[in-house]
This record gives structure tokens, sequence and C-alpha cells, in this order.
């Protein structure tokens, strides 16, 4: 198996949030330049003008920030994921077997991100890895965490966050004719100091030392696509 963090990417999406949040902030900065000069240097007099200094004025502040928050969002794309790293290089020990590729790192403009995909003989595995500490009880697609003897509402959900890559995933391989490509999904808790259990899961769960006894259960049961279409699928997610 291979553990990759598809770079190349993240590179690319990087550059493309920097373009675009170039072109919003000057567009936004000339927006307001026109705004401040017909102050000065009014082309006509009337409510209309007022108006479109107006306009300018929220245009351009709107954009400025705009581009801004895409111009730091392109500079801070994390480059890559630790934990799920350390989840791939776990994996390595039990699936040796090289048509299987670990891709850690997602980030794709269309799919938004996600921590780590597994792509192989029975189809894609999306990984959502987590370092939560304390008492976790999942409860279907729900999650609670126990704090001084009471139980509460987790502040996050990995299970639907789960769902929801799952979804993007499958849409995403769809639009590029890889829709027979069967997406499956796991939350993978990576910190030692976890009190884990579970009520009928929606999302499989485990720790790493349990990751590959969870994996044979469900994703690795069946092989279902060919080698043709799992190396399809391997480059749509780095390239595509």
């Amino acid at each position: 198996m291979q553990n990759i963090n598809p770079a190349r990417s993240i590179a690319r999406r990087g550059r493309y949030y920097l373009l675009f949040g170039s072109v919003a902030f000057f567009g936004g900065a000339i927006a307001l330049t026109l705004a401040l000069l017909f102050i000065y240097f009014p082309l006509w007099a009337g409510f209309s003008f007022n108006l479109l200094q107006i306009a300018l004025i929220v245009i351009g502040v709107v954009a400025l920030g705009f581009g801004i928050f895409l111009i730091v969002r392109g500079l801070t794309l994390q480059k890559d994921n630790p934990l799920a790293y350390a989840v791939g290089e776990a994996l390595k020990q039990f699936l040796a077997d090289n048509r299987y590729t670990f891709l850690r790192n997602v980030s794709k403009r269309r799919v938004g991100y996600i921590d780590a995909v597994l792509v192989g003989p029975p189809g894609a595995l999306v990984f959502r890895i987590v370092d939560y500490s304390g008492v976790w009880i999942n409860e279907r697609a729900d999650w609670v965490v126990r704090q001084g003897g009471k139980l509460r509402g987790a502040g996050t959900n990995p299970t639907r966050e789960a769902v929801h890559d799952v979804y993007a995933l499958r849409k995403f391989l769809a639009k590029r004719g890889l829709e027979k490509v069967p997406v499956y999904a796991i939350v993978v808790f990576t910190s030692s100091n976890i009190d884990l259990s579970a009520n009928g899961p929606v999302v499989p769960i485990c720790e790493i030392p349990t990751l590959f006894q969870i994996m044979r259960r469900d994703y690795l049961a069946e092989e279902r696509i060919a080698p043709p279409t799992v190396r399809a699928a391997v480059d749509a997610i780095i390239d595509g």
C-alpha cells in the first residue's frame, strides 16, 4: 500500500485561491478608488449618481473582504495531515498489497477537504480522523461526551462529517465516469486517552489498534472494482 500526500493537487488549489483572491482584492480596490474620486469629481448631479457611489463602496468593501479571505485561505492550506500519515503507516502493516493507495490530506475545490481516502479493489474508503480524548459515545448518527459525570451533546459530529465527505466524493467520481466506484466511510480515533463506545453506529468507528479488524467486516469484505477502475479513481482524486 502506498501512503501518499497529493501535494500537486493542494498546490493547484492554493494557486486557485490566490489568483481569484487577487482579482477580487484589486477589483474591490478599484471600485473604492472610483467611489472616492467621484466625491471630488462628480460626473453628474442627482440621486442616481449618489446611488452609484454607494454601490461602488459596497461592492468595493465586499470584494476586498472576499479577496483577503481567499488569499489567506490560499496561503494557509494545510500541507499535510500528521494524523492521517500515522493512520496510513499503521495500515501498511496489514495492507502490503500494492493495489491499495492511501491518499491523505485530500483538498479539492469540488470535494472540499477529506482527511484521507483509501482506494483499492473494494472501492474507496473515506477516513475521518480525529484525536479527541475523554469519554465519547456514538448513538447511531449522533455523539455525546461525558464531562463531570454528566452526558451532553458533543460539540462536533465526526459521523456526519464523514457522511458529508462520502456524498461529496461520490458526486466527484460520478462526474468523471466513475459512478460505479463504491464509497464507504470510517471514523478513526487516534488518541490513546479515549474511552470509546457505540450503539448501532451509522458509520463504523474505531481506534488505530482495531482499525484493520473493523475494515475487514465491511470495506475489505470483497473486491468490487477492477484494477483499471482503481487506477482511474486514484488519478481522479490526485489530478482531477
